[in-house]
Parts: C-alpha cells; sequence; structure tokens
C-alpha cells in the first residue's frame, strides 16, 4: 500500500480500494461544475433582455461566452427574459440532479473504502504470524484499527470535497477566461497570493498530524495496559503513579490539538478579508483601466467572487485534509508491515494423523538467545504427553512449535512423516485446542463460550449439553437461574476460577480437536479444585492426544509420556513410574513437591 505524497499519490491510494468508483465521482463532479457554471453565466443575457441591449452589447459583455448564446439562437430560441428564464430552470434542475447522484455515489464509494479497508486490517491480523504479531505493539494495533481508520474516513471526506472545489475552481476560471482574458490573470494572481498564507500553515499542520498518530499510538497502549492490569495496579496504587503517564500523553495530545486550533482559527479568519481585497482590486482595475462596460464588470465580479470563493473552500478542506493526512502513512506502514511479517500457508489440508507427531532435531532461538537444543520428541495419537521442568527450560516454546505458532529455526516437525511446513496451518489448528493457564473467557454467556457463537439449533443444543456433561458442568449450569444463557462477565469475572477452566476445557471439547495442548491449566487453581480439573482430563485420557505443560507433577501421574526439559535440552523421558526410579533429577523434583 505504497503511495507517494501529494494530490495525485492520494488520488491513487483511494482508486486502489475504490476502483472505477472514484474516477466516477470526478465525471459526476465535472458535470455538476460545468452545469453550475453555465448557470451562472446564463443570468448576463437574461439581465440584457431585461435591459434591453443589443445583441452586439450582449458579445462585448459576454466575451467568448457568447458561443453558448450562439448556440442556442442558432437551434430557433430567442433569447427573450422567459427563454432565459425556463433555460435557467431546466440547467438548475439537471445541476440538482447531478448533484444528487454525485453526493449519493460518493456516499456509496466512502462505505464501500471504509469497508475494504477495515477488511484488509481484518485480515492482514489473520494472516499474521505469531512471531510477527509478538514484534507489533498492542497500543498501535488498536490505535490503527479505531482511531486511525475512522481518521483515514475523514480524510477521504476532505478529498472528496477538496477534489470537488478543485473541479468548481477550475470550471469558473475556465468561464473567467472565456469573459475576459485580463479577468483570468487577476484569478490565477490572486490564488497565488493567497496560497502563500496557506503552505506554511498546511506543512506545520502535517508536521503536528504525525505527532499526533504517535501519541495515539502511546494512549492506547497505556490504555489497554491499564486495563489488562487493572487489579494489580489497583491493589498496589501504581494507579496513580500509571495515570499519570497516560494524563502526559492526554496532555502533550491536547496541546498539539490546540495549535492545529489556532492554525485553523488563522485560516478561517483570514478568508473573506483576503476575498474582499481581490474583489476590491479588481473593481479598481475594471474601472480605471478596462473600457468594458457595467454588465462586463458584473459578468467578471460574479465569476471571480464565485473563483476565490471555491478557492477558499478548497485551501480549507485541504487544510483539514492535511490534518487526518497522518492516518494515511500510518494504516498504510502497518499494512505493509503485517505483508513481510505474513505467516506462509501450504495447500495441503490437513485432516488427521494416524500414528504421532514428532519434533525432530529442532533448534528454536529468540535472537541469539537459544531456547531449544536440538530437541527430538514424539507425541503418539490419543497418548497424554507431560513436558515438565523449571522456568526457562523451554516448555511454552515446545508447544508453541507444536501448534505451529512459531516454525523451528533448524530441525523439523513431522504429523505421519509430512513436514508441518507442507500443511496448511489453518486446517491444523482446527484440530487444536488450547487451554492456558489464564483461561480465555468472552463477555458474553455459556452456550457462546463454549459453542463459541454457534447457531442455537437442535443438533448444537444437543452438542452443548453433551460437552457440559464431559467437562463435568451438568450441575454448575443447571443450578443457575438462567442456565446457559447465563452472562459470565469480562473476562468471567462472575465466575471463579475452576469454573472459567472447565469452561475453556469445554469449548476446546465442542470443537471436536483431537489435540489438547494444556499449558499449566491448573497452576492458578486451590489444590480441590485442580483435582475435579484433573478428573475431567483423566476421563478424556486416551480419547484425545494431550500436551500437558505442568509444574505440579501431581497432575501427570497418569501420562504416558513425560519429558524432563533442562534449559532446552530433554534429560529423560518415560512414564511416571520410570522416571521416579532413573531419573534423579525428577525423584528431587517430586521430592521437593511433597508428592
Amino acid at each position: 500500500m505504497k503511495f507517494k505524497n501529494s494530490f495525485t499519490g492520494y488520488f491513487w491510494f483511494y482508486y486502489r480500494l475504490t476502483g472505477k468508483r472514484l474516477l466516477a465521482n470526478v465525471a459526476l463532479s465535472i458535470t455538476v461544475s460545468l452545469l453550475d457554471g453555465i448557470s451562472l453565466a446564463m443570468f448576463m443575457p437574461l439581465l440584457q433582455s431585461a435591459s434591453g441591449a443589443s445583441a452586439a452589447q450582449s458579445k462585448e459583455t459576454l466575451g467568448s461566452l457568447h458561443y453558448i448564446t450562439d448556440v442556442l439562437e442558432g437551434v430557433g430560441l430567442t433569447l427573450n427574459i422567459a427563454t432565459v428564464l425556463s433555460i435557467l430552470v431546466v440547467l438548475f434542475m439537471l445541476k440538482g440532479s447531478f448533484k444528487f447522484l454525485q453526493l449519493t455515489f460518493q456516499v456509496q464509494t466512502r462505505h464501500l473504502f471504509m469497508k475494504k479497508i477495515r477488511y484488509l486490517l481484518i485480515d492482514s491480523l489473520e494472516d499474521l504470524s505469531y512471531k510477527g504479531f509478538l514484534k507489533l505493539d498492542a497500543g498501535r494495533i488498536h490505535n490503527t484499527l479505531t482511531g486511525e481508520v475512522s481518521k483515514l474516513f475523514q480524510s477521504m471526506n476532505y478529498y472528496f470535497n477538496a477534489a470537488q472545489n478543485t473541479v468548481m475552481l477550475s470550471t469558473y476560471i475556465m468561464l473567467a477566461f472565456l469573459a475576459n482574458f485580463q479577468f483570468a490573470i487577476l484569478v490565477a494572481l490572486g490564488a497565488g497570493l493567497s496560497n502563500l498564507v496557506y503552505r506554511k500553515i498546511y506543512k506545520a499542520c502535517k508536521k503536528i498530524a504525525f505527532q499526533l498518530s504517535l501519541k495515539g499510538n502511546s494512549f492506547n497502549s497505556f490504555l489497554v495496559q491499564a486495563i489488562h492490569n487493572y487489579k494489580y495496579l489497583k491493589s498496589t496504587n501504581y494507579l496513580s503513579t500509571f495515570s499519570k503517564k497516560i494524563k502526559t500523553v492526554i496532555n502533550d495530545t491536547e496541546h498539539l490539538n490546540r495549535k492545529i486550533g489556532v492554525y485553523n482559527a488563522i485560516t478561517a479568519s483570514v478568508k473573506e478579508p483576503l476575498i474582499i481585497i481581490v474583489v476590491a482590486v479588481v473593481i479598481l482595475i475594471q474601472l480605471r483601466f478596462s473600457s468594458g462596460n457595467l454588465t462586463s464588470i458584473l459578468l467578471s465580479l460574479l465569476l471571480f467572487y464565485r473563483s476565490l470563493n471555491f478557492l477558499m473552500v478548497l485551501q480549507n478542506e485541504w487544510q483539514q485534509f492535511i490534518q487526518v493526512s497522518a492516518s494515511i502513512t500510518t494504516v498504510s506502514s502497518i499494512v505493509n508491515e503485517m505483508e513481510t511479517m505474513k505467516e506462509v500457508k501450504a495447500s495441503t489440508r490437513f485432516h488427521s494423523f494416524k500414528n504421532h507427531i514428532r519434533i525432530k532435531n529442532v533448534v528454536f532461538a529468540y535472537g541469539s538467545q537459544v531456547v531449544l537444543h536440538n530437541i527430538d520428541v514424539e507425541i503418539p495419537k490419543n497418548k497424554t504427553i507431560a513436558l515438565v521442568g523449571e522456568s526457562g527450560s523451554g516448555k511454552t516454546t515446545l508447544a508453541n512449535i507444536v501448534s505451529g505458532l512459531i516454525q523451528p529455526g533448524e530441525g523439523e516437525v513431522l504429523i505421519d512423516n509430512l513436514p508441518l511446513k507442507n500443511i496448511n496451518l489453518n486446517s491444523y489448528r482446527d484440530q487444536i485446542g488450547y487451554i492456558s493457564q489464564e483461561p480465555v473467557i468472552f463477555n458474553d454467556n455459556i452456550f457462546n463460550n463454549i459453542t463459541f457463537w454457534a447457531e442455537p439449533s437442535a443438533k448444537n443444543i444437543q452438542k452443548f449439553w453433551d460437552t457440559v456433561e464431559l467437562a463435568s458442568l451438568t450441575g454448575f449450569v443447571t443450578g443457575l437461574p438462567e442456565k446457559e444463557l447465563t452472562p459470565l462477565g469480562d473476562n468471567g469475572m462472575l465466575v471463579s476460577g475452576g469454573q472459567k477452566q472447565r469452561i475453556s476445557i469445554a469449548r476446546e471439547l465442542y470443537k471436536d480437536a483431537q489435540i489438547l495442548i494444556l499449558d499449566e491449566a491448573t497452576s492458578a487453581l486451590d489444590s480441590e479444585t485442580e483435582r475435579v480439573i484433573q478428573d475431567n482430563m483423566d476421563k478424556l485420557h486416551g480419547k484425545f492426544t494431550i500436551l500437558i505443560i505442568a509444574h505440579r507433577l501431581s497432575t501427570i501421574k497418569n501420562a504416558d509420556i513425560i519429558y524432563l526439559l533442562d534449559k532446552g535440552k530433554v534429560l529423560d523421558y518415560g512414564d511416571f513410574n520410570k522416571m521416579l526410579s532413573e531419573s534423579q533429577r525428577f525423584k528431587r523434583m517430586v521430592s521437593l513437591q511433597e508428592m
């Protein structure tokens, strides 16, 4: 989404997203402008007809515009008051019709543009690799998808208005040139002088616009962190300190907005004085140095005033556009960045595996820090595999590689001897259920949380209750006044930790996932709740391929294979009894937990 920082560069940016609709808008703008200009020019024949001017005087007044009246007379129309009034009515009716088409078409084009840009951002986020996501700031993503996209919509409005006024200005300059060559030169001089006033303001506003975009990223980043960590910040009274950081960003933002407000005040206040000054100069020139009659002067002044008015409106619209134009750069840059970090997706779809998943000779590093050293792990189908070890031993990284979130630097992941890199990752992840230490609960009811907003058909409702039974949630759900329609609140704040965890497990079971990954799924629970969750998992033993990351060794006593990791290497593996008898490190870990 690269573009040149110019009027035409912005045009091609919008054109890539709206296509021929933008060209149709330009054509309608030109049509409306010509009808507006011709309608205005027809007032002169009306005045001359009312004053009884001769044909020679009419041609002298209109200059080259007399060809319009010549055409009308050539088709047999007599230019009297009735005829001119009739033509004026027809012209203004046509102008009104085309104006309606233009405005409605603009609305459709703007909404198409907004839909496409939002789709583009969401699709880019969906296609972004997990590794790429970790490189992006959450506040920047949030600000771009909300604030910057809104500014982008405003930018298109201002751009359309500026383009419309550019066409209107060009039309009146052309008519002025046809009516009076000297007048056209005066218009050009007036435009050039007024642009000197606006040029520096445009440059300053554009610089402030980019600064505002950066401040928006910072504000959203701090706000997201404050909401996510509210409990901690509130309980430690760090919230007041953190609030000061947010208020500093607010103060800086409003200071920049105030500067833009001053610039807007300058441009708004000089608009009419500039018009009056130029009009006064034109009157003096026409009266002292031109031999034109009063009607000719009136035509010149009328066209000139309309031209200068559109020029001032154009300048104001362009200034407003400049103030929000940084959104184009902001949105384009993040889309381009996400494009470079796009996840590669193979064409082979995954449906199931028969034998095993194998992590073969895998090496992975974050920058210069090697996290996994030549790991070789096998996960047989429908077996429960446990990864244990101290924090930083590489357990979660290994689970992320199994789920395809990150790709190994060396080695490969094999699904029944087929490399995972050759499999479509979305179809593979359709078969993965992920339960983390912090359960993912959406601000909705139980049914939607478990079914992930499936249609409440008879089939899906029955499947929901079957899943609830499998997750040992039947008594809990049926005991609620609203049952499955009970709201859970933001992040499940209305239910306990154990209930949230069982709901998150139920969601993965409803999904019919073949592979369940439990990353410290019970470490934040009390012993009694942990035992209930463990009983649930024991029910699933042998029915699913389960990968458990655990600190509490009591939760993996029934695992088929336990892998002990240390500093990114596999030290030992086997079932619980084998590990207890043959691995001194594992035996010491069990002893320390007083199992």
